[in-house]
């Protein structure tokens, strides 16, 4: 047995929200292929709004703008993910109509 390695390009979005030439909130959304389904899944990652913006709904909207971005790509999911102790992070994800789905298992590298 071998196991072989095909190199498969992803595609990735790095949405901002500026405020003149500022940007104050960002986030980033990938597009990624499996073989069990024809159509693709999004992931975010690295959601943040700088701190004197906290609190102003700037998260909830770069949420939705990648949620807009993933049914534009024909997505059929989109996964969010946040670390155990992070429970204001989870009812944000909650409120924003993401529900709480599984585990994430990680290694670090």
């Amino acid at each position: 047995m071998e196991i072989r390695s095909q190199e498969v390009s992803t595609n990735a979005k790095r949405l901002s929200l500026l405020q003149g030439e500022t940007e104050i909130a960002r986030i980033w959304v990938y597009f990624i292929k499996n073989d069990l389904h024809a159509q693709p899944y999004a992931l975010i990652e690295d959601l943040f709004v700088e701190e004197a913006f906290r609190n102003q709904g700037l998260g909830a909207k770069m949420v939705g703008a990648a949620i807009e971005e993933a049914k534009q790509a024909g997505c059929y999911k989109l996964i969010g993910t946040s670390r155990h102790e992070r429970e204001q992070v989870h009812q944000f994800y909650i409120k924003n109509g993401f529900k709480d789905y599984g585990k994430e298992f990680r290694i670090e590298l």
